[in-house]
């Protein structure tokens, strides 16, 4: 078996047991850890040891990959202005070898999901980030949400564009309409903003490398 789907997640302060509902709910077998720094003091259900046994019991595989997907990076050359650059991270020979390690789990019929932090993926790097990079690579990414719903990666990307222009798309029914039309002036339109949109993203959410000992958690 060959998925060509992965999903993601952000455990935020839920309790375990409800983000166990979550993952079974997506017939989820493996959880893919991609936080640089997989502890916390403050849910500490979701420390790494402590959610790999719970993980365990439960039939789901747990696999930190903080180092190939973690928003922190030691590599000075892939920050801009002092943040992480997601464009030249997502190009980097570790973050391409993890693509390249996840892609082979999947063959190995695995149904992973993509977990860090945040609650809202907008707002995490695995969005703007780890599943946009997926993205480009051909994968199907879906986000699934605390409301319990999944959504696809392009319904987010909208939200994204609708976030930082919203005078050019007022109605989300509009960029739908744009999107189903091939190569239309209105479609090159959106590409280009989206792309405008999560450069801006980055520049927000993007790890500072001078402030990472006071940095939180991603």
């Amino acid at each position: 078996m060959n998925n060509n789907f992965i999903y993601t997640i952000g455990h935020s302060n839920a309790s375990a047991e409800f983000f166990l509902r979550l993952l079974q709910k997506s017939g989820i077998n493996c959880v893919v850890d991609v936080r640089s720094v997989p502890y916390s003091k403050h849910t500490p259900q979701f420390n790494q040891n402590e959610l790999k046994r719970f993980l365990f019991n439960h039939d789901i595989s747990y696999v930190p990959m903080g180092e190939e997907f973690g928003a922190r990076r030691e590599d000075l050359s892939l920050y801009t202005n002092g943040y992480l650059d997601f464009e030249k991270t997502e190009r980097s020979a570790l973050f391409l070898k993890g693509i390249d390690r996840v892609k082979q789990g999947l063959k190995k019929a695995m149904i992973i999901a993509i977990m860090c932090t945040e609650k809202d993926p907008l707002e995490c790097h695995r969005f703007s980030l780890v599943a946009r990079a997926f993205r480009k690579h051909g994968m199907d990414v879906r986000h699934i949400l605390h409301d319990e719903n999944v959504v696809s990666h392009q319904e987010l990307e909208k939200k994204l564009v609708m976030l930082y222009f919203p005078e050019k798309f007022a109605d989300v029914k509009q960029i739908i309409l744009d999107l189903g039309q091939e190569d239309s002036r209105e479609e090159l339109g959106y590409e280009q903003l989206l792309h405008e949109a999560y450069r801006k993203k980055n520049a927000e959410i993007g790890f500072r490398y001078m402030q990472k000992k006071e940095a939180v958690s991603y």
